[in-house]
């Protein structure tokens, strides 16, 4: 699937990031990963507004402090300004595919090394929630580069298998399974097996590099041994 190598930098989040650039201390070199939207409308559709610029520090000597500190500077947290503001995220609310840093597109702006991920990996991360928003942006893509297709995301998302495990309890994210079963409906207007055509599948690749004869010991009987003992 096809990337853009030209980035607007007069969209709107491309002016607000800039504005959060120039908050950045010069004397050394930043690295921050946008998510969500921002790329989006910085590499495929200027008019694709999104109300906030989702980003993480990927620059591990760098803390989230001091790029907090920045976006203060500029004036662009959330409760600052009734324009479009930066949220500052960890890098665990990206949640895609494992393959996504191999396939980001990465440009340089002054000192500050910005990375956007490929736009299947933007989708992926957004079938976590699949608001109306969501769901217009893969249509967008879709529209713009005429992937991903049904095949191509049903193979994506087996490579990213591991979403669709249990969450912990204190974790707020949506039902990615169900997500996925509406995303079928919404843009293939078919019914998935999300179980059969995605996980099973996926994990019975994954099984065929394990050693057959390896050992399985079943630790559940053991702790219930110990239990009694």
């Amino acid at each position: 699937m096809p990337w853009v190598t030209h980035v607007d930098w007069e969209t709107t989040a491309g002016k607000t990031l800039r504005r959060l650039i120039d908050a950045l201390p010069s004397d050394r070199e930043w690295s921050l990963t946008l998510f969500g939207s921002s790329p989006l409308q910085l590499a495929l559709e200027a008019g694709f507004i999104s109300q906030d610029v989702d980003l993480f520090v990927s620059d591990f000597g760098a803390s989230n402090d001091e790029v907090a500190a920045a976006i203060s500077r500029a004036g662009l947290s959330k409760d600052q300004t009734d324009e479009q503001y930066v949220q500052l995220c960890d890098e665990g609310n990206f949640r895609t595919s494992p393959r996504w840093k191999a396939r980001a597109f990465t440009t340089q702006i002054e000192n500050v090394r910005i990375t956007l991920p490929h736009p299947i990996d933007i989708l992926i991360a957004k079938l976590h929630r699949l608001a109306d928003k969501d769901l217009a942006a893969f249509r967008l893509v879709i529209e713009r580069t005429g992937h991903p297709t049904e095949d191509e995301m049903r193979d994506e998302l087996q490579a990213a298998v591991d979403l669709f495990r249990p969450g912990f309890d204190e974790e707020m994210i949506g039902d990615i399974t169900t997500n996925t079963a509406v995303l079928w409906q919404e843009l293939w207007g078919r019914n998935i097996n999300v179980r059969q055509e995605i996980i099973a599948i996926a994990i019975a690749r994954r099984n065929k590099g394990y050693e057959p004869d390896i050992p399985r010991r079943d630790y559940k009987a053991e702790l219930r041994r110990l239990a009694e003992e």
